[in-house]
């Protein structure tokens, strides 16, 4: 079985992009443990909200690049090449002006947040330059995606991820603490962003030819709010966390949920190769049921083994990775483990329905987001009270995916 599924599209696609987009989450979870073992758990802790709310600006940026690549995909399977630099250059001009908007409400917001969270509020303000990037940069990627140039997607997000890296080690160790890692964050999508730009060459100089794109914004929604949820739920539970607990504890919550979110971070890679063929196969009206069982069996084989690890070596995991300092999680490990797996099968889920045009009546996903915030609330006297609680919610999510894009 593991042979056909791998001599498959899906396979050849999903081992270019699966090694391609784990060597970058690798050095994201590299520059994670760097930055918890520089900057501390109170440190860290702060610099972990700040990635969740990175994460939030994220949303309106999955659902471009997922809407890019589902309507590339169109193009590119009629060899429209022309109308992709025309959707290329359209959807440029209206990242942007969201991105100016997004920009200007997260700056008032700001002061709000830097009461609430008792953050830095030149922080905020530095991390809300990001919005302008995190828009921008799935645009190309997605042409790419959609354009099965999976190579090419992987390698631009290796080389943002690398000089990420490299500026925001060098910042700290310069002494700027959060701002120096915001710093190499920023300097990461900058390059990220100039890459993908230009991988996608020859397309940008193909003559233009303009096309009808009315109605296709309009589809985006079901995107918009499917991944909204998602990223809510991948990333609430630490900004909670900050509002519930001493600064020291956060920190600690915030390694335990990053150890779990590797399987998350880990698996993403089959949703996303996934994407653009079940979309192609809706458009010849054909069949794609067997490339979603495929990508669920490898996606739930990658998390049981995983769960597996975190379950007999969670001191040793969190000492390798985190260091000593961080060992008083460990025995809350594989619960962790568990809520991330049952959060990546139902992302799994939710993409393939989405990318057959499946999911019914998106908005009732946000149900799932109130059951986690209710939950959370209610439930964190303790570190281990709080991630059972997030587990719970995570299961119900999966279990309500698989409901909303059933036939």
């Amino acid at each position: 079985m593991i042979k056909k599924i791998f001599s498959s599209e899906l396979g050849k696609g999903a081992i270019i992009l699966f090694a391609s987009i784990n060597f970058f989450n690798f050095l994201n979870l590299v520059f994670h443990f760097s930055m918890a073992r520089m900057l501390g758990p109170e440190g860290y802790g702060t610099l972990a909200v700040l990635m969740a709310l990175i994460y939030i600006f994220g949303v309106p940026a999955e659902a471009i690049q997922n809407l890019v690549s589902r309507y590339t995909s169109r193009f590119n399977l009629s060899k429209d090449y022309g109308k992709i630099k025309f959707f290329i250059k359209k959807s440029i001009c209206k990242g942007f002006g969201i991105a100016k908007v997004i920009f200007v409400i997260m700056c008032l917001a700001s002061f709000f947040i830097a009461k609430f969270l008792e953050i830095n509020l030149w922080l905020i303000l530095t991390t809300n330059l990001l919005i302008f990037f995190i828009l921008l940069s799935p645009i190309a990627r997605g042409v790419l995606q959609g354009r099965k140039k999976f190579s090419l997607l992987g390698s631009s997000m290796i080389i943002e991820a690398g000089l990420k890296l490299f500026f925001a080690i060098s910042f700290v160790l310069f002494g700027l603490k959060v701002f120096g890692a915001i710093g190499g964050i920023l300097l990461g999508l900058l390059a990220g962003l100039i890459f993908s730009l230009y991988f996608n060459k020859d397309i940008l100089s193909k003559k233009e030819n303009d096309s009808n794109l009315k109605g296709i914004y309009k589809t985006s929604i079901p995107y918009f709010i499917t991944l909204l949820v998602v990223i809510l739920m991948f990333s609430l539970d630490i900004i909670l966390a900050k509002r519930f607990f001493p600064s020291e504890i956060a920190g600690q919550y915030a390694v335990l949920s990053m150890l779990g979110k590797i399987i998350f971070l880990g698996t993403i890679a089959i949703s996303k190769t996934m994407f653009p063929l079940t979309s192609e196969k809706k458009d010849r009206n054909e069949d794609s049921s067997n490339i979603f069982k495929k990508s669920f069996a490898i996606v739930f084989s990658l998390c049981f083994v995983a769960v597996i690890l975190y379950l007999i070596f969670p001191k040793l995991i969190v000492d390798i990775l985190y260091g000593s300092q961080y060992l008083g999680i460990a025995p809350y490990l594989v619960y962790s483990g568990i809520t991330m797996s049952f959060l990546s099968l139902g992302n799994l889920v939710l993409i393939y329905g989405l990318s057959v045009n499946r999911l019914k009546k998106p908005f009732y996903l946000f149900a799932f987001l109130g059951v986690e915030i209710i939950l959370l609330s209610l439930f964190h006297s303790n570190l281990l009270e709080y991630v059972i609680s997030f587990m719970v919610s995570s299961i119900i999510m999966f279990i309500g995916a698989l409901f909303f894009v059933k036939k």
